[in-house]
């Protein structure tokens, strides 16, 4: 998945891009092995959100948990779907968790509330599986977490950037593939890490959780990292663009817009009012409202699947 790093400093400085390809490698040699050093200053600087929820009645799941989840080889149902209800919102988001992820549902509650709303809002569903490859990937507004990926709070922000990238979230559009990107990223030596060079896409995500890290936690990148500067202009331009957008990277106020539930759908082919769910046949329960609270505006689905890209695996 990723290329050795062959090239000097200077050549690799030199091969400056002229136009927005966002699908090709990166030949700029990454500045560090990996951002697992972000992790504790991302957690004391970005704070949980209080939350309540509950749980769906038996047999029914979102089509687009469903569909992930079926993708990825397993059975829908041994998927327990949620409410999530923070108190910076006025609409519960709804959550697919597998019964055997080994990561705990108040654990990943927690870490998705940790997201500012202003970014949260641009989450579907996130789907939890036990894939032990620890990856992860964003279709249409769905994250899918597999494995220990769901565990951390950067893979979160990760994601979550490419649904501010792809979404609409941004004023002047999509990031990734915009001329101001490839100027800014042709000033820099360096990109954050090896999975940054997957394509310009993945090194705007990753830089997503640089510039969190910068826009929230005492000190900025800098102070965690001696050469930032190695880097600058790439993180720099999500932080002005999150800003010219509402300040999405930043932790506070409320939602006002939310990407629209997918359908509700049985998890089996739902011919009948009960099921066999592990092992136990149960009678169905009512099926869901999940329409978006009052006063909310919807953002525009747009499908894309970042999988189809390059996954992105945990480092």
């Amino acid at each position: 998945m990723y290329t050795s790093i062959a090239l000097s400093l200077g050549l690799t400085f030199f091969s400056a891009l002229t136009s927005a390809d966002e699908y090709s490698h990166l030949d700029k040699p990454p500045l560090v092995g990996n951002l697992d050093y972000l992790q504790p200053g991302l957690l004391a600087n970005f704070p949980s959100t209080s939350n309540n929820y509950d749980p769906w009645g038996p047999g029914w799941i979102p089509k687009d948990c469903k569909d992930i989840t079926t993708g990825a080889g397993f059975s829908p149902a041994d998927i327990t779907t949620y409410n999530i209800h923070y108190d910076d919102c006025n609409t519960a988001w709804v959550v697919c968790f597998h019964k055997d992820s080994p990561t705990g549902l108040d654990a990943m509650i927690d870490l998705l509330g940790r997201v500012p709303v202003g970014a949260r809002q641009f989450i579907r569903h996130v789907v939890v599986l036990p894939d032990t490859s620890g990856h992860a990937f964003n279709s249409a507004g769905n994250l899918a977490m597999f494995d220990i990926s769901a565990g951390t709070l950067s893979v979160y922000l990760h994601e979550t950037g490419h649904s501010l990238d792809f979404q609409g979230a941004y004023n002047d559009g999509q990031l990734s593939n915009s001329q101001n990107w490839i100027d800014n990223y042709n000033q820099d030596p360096n990109v954050p890490d090896p999975y940054s060079q997957s394509n310009m896409v993945e090194d705007v995500a990753q830089n997503t959780v640089v510039a969190a890290y910068n826009v929230q936690v005492p000190g900025g990148y800098g102070s965690i990292e001696p050469n930032a500067n190695n880097i600058f202009h790439q993180y720099a331009t999500v932080q002005t663009w999150q800003r010219e957008s509402g300040n999405l990277l930043v932790p506070g106020g409320t939602c006002w817009r939310r990407l629209e539930n997918s359908e509700t759908v049985p998890v089996d082919d739902g011919g009948s009012s009960k099921l066999r769910l592990r092992g136990a046949v149960v009678e169905r329960g009512e099926k869901p409202d999940t329409s978006l609270g009052e006063g909310i505006e919807v953002i525009e689905r747009v499908e894309f699947h970042t999988g189809d890209i390059c996954s992105r695996k945990d480092y």
